[in-house]
């Protein structure tokens, strides 16, 4: 079995597909076929990739010892763990990149699952919750603007937000009937 997630406009695709060792994050182009690209050191053989950038950077999660993590993978340097945010249950996972190498996904932490942004100078950012939240949220995607969506827990149920840097996150609201 094979799933693809993630495309860049090169047309280099990413996704997991079933081996004899399990479940593998991979990177297919025309030209290369599926490469595989491994998992991060640790207990483990799980992991899956959900996005490519047009650099050709992915990023996904992969088992290790202390529960799945959130991955970044280049050519250069392989499968490269970003961490998690501080006083959670170790895990994160990554979901989305843009073309300047900034990574979304979510990582638990002492408050409950926190959306991220992760980037090579600041490392893991918690993009904390609407106001009114239960402590979870979920970054899905990220721009090349670095505007930030997903969805976070609110009183009233999960609520769609967009985070940015200058206004943080903003409830966008629910449909009327």
């Amino acid at each position: 079995a094979s799933f693809a997630f993630g495309i860049n406009a090169a047309g280099q695709v990413v996704g997991r597909s079933s081996t004899t060792s399990g479940e593998r994050a991979f990177l297919w182009d025309s030209v290369n076929g599926m490469q595989d690209l491994g998992v991060l050191p640790g207990i483990g053989g799980a992991s899956a990739a959900f996005a490519i950038n047009s650099a050709g950077q992915v990023v996904g999660r992969s088992d290790t010892a202390t529960g799945p993590r959130a991955f970044l993978w280049d050519s250069v340097n392989g499968m490269r763990d970003l961490g998690d945010l501080p006083g959670g249950a170790d895990l994160s996972h990554a979901y989305n990149i843009n073309d300047a190498g900034q990574v979304v996904g979510y990582s638990n932490a002492v408050s409950g699952d926190r959306a991220f942004l992760w980037d090579s100078v600041n490392g893991m950012r918690d993009l904390g919750d609407l106001p009114g939240g239960a402590d979870q949220s979920y970054a899905f995607s990220i721009n090349n603007a670095s505007q930030v969506v997903g969805w976070s827990a609110t009183a009233g149920g999960p609520r769609a937000f967009l985070w940015d840097d200058a206004t943080g996150m903003n409830d966008l609201g629910v449909l009327t009937p």
